[in-house]
């Protein structure tokens, strides 16, 4: 009878143990899976990977006048240093009846980042980025600037994190006749990642020009999709708060891919 009693112990302890096992490796199966997500996404600057990408924005502004941007992005990832580069074509129409659009080479973008510290749950990326005004009067800034910035990442858990990166934004070289360029944004995002493979990012966005002494606000959303073998689908907007800056600038709608290598 004990011999039974013991022999049934077994067996339930080692069922107990398998289902066990079989929940802690399916447990980490989902945080890789996840991680990779995170990462391959593009979302979180302190994750680091080999990327082309394509993108179209279109800028939605007062009186008929808009803006249709094609960014191509190539991104090299080499351990955790990530070297990137952004050229773009504008196409653009004044708002004006019968001025049609027109069409010219955009700013031509660079960028060097380093993810200097990763370790458990928090992660710190120090990056600039350079635009080089390659583009004629009318279209681009007209500025070559630089854009500093160092980003902080925090994971609640594999599906959930929080990231913040302060960037300053400074003139190296411009015309004369144009102002001085003194730019502060803090992007600070949520990002929820599934294991269906879609994301979703909240990302308000804070903005003061020192040199007009304005403050703006930006309110961006975005929702992602994985759609395997280092495929993702990124729909994205940016809505400003103030009535002025929307005439300006207009409402943001992008829409892109990427492939991961």
């Amino acid at each position: 009878m004990k011999i039974k009693l013991i022999k049934t112990i077994s067996k339930v302890l080692m069922l107990t143990g398998i289902v066990l096992l079989t929940q802690i490796v399916r447990s980490q199966n989902d945080s890789i899976n996840l991680e990779k997500i995170r990462t391959e996404s593009g979302v979180d600057p302190t994750r680091v990977s080999s990327k082309a990408s394509y993108t179209i924005l279109f800028y939605d502004k007062a009186e008929n006048a808009s803006q249709i941007n094609n960014k191509a992005t190539l991104n090299l990832g080499v351990n955790r240093w990530s070297f990137s580069i952004k050229p773009e074509i504008y196409t653009i129409h004044t708002g004006e009846a019968g001025s049609g659009f027109k069409t010219a080479f955009g700013d031509m973008k660079f960028s060097i980042l380093n993810a200097f510290y990763v370790k458990g749950k928090e992660a710190f990326a120090g990056s600039v980025e350079f635009s080089v005004p390659t583009s004629p009067q009318g279209f681009g800034s007209q500025y070559f600037s630089a854009t500093p910035a160092i980003t902080f990442s925090h994971t609640f858990k594999p599906s959930l994190i929080f990231a913040i990166q302060p960037q300053y934004t400074f003139a190296l070289a411009k015309d004369s006749a144009y102002p001085s360029l003194s730019v502060l944004t803090i992007r600070a995002f949520i990002a929820n990642f599934n294991k269906s493979g879609f994301f979703f990012v909240l990302e308000p966005r804070p903005i003061y020009n020192f040199q007009n002494e304005e403050f703006d606000f930006i309110i961006s959303p975005i929702i992602g999709k994985a759609l395997g073998a280092g495929f993702n689908l990124v729909f994205i907007s940016e809505i400003p708060t103030k009535q002025s800056t929307i005439d300006s600038k207009g409402v943001l709608y992008q829409v892109g891919f990427n492939k991961n290598f």
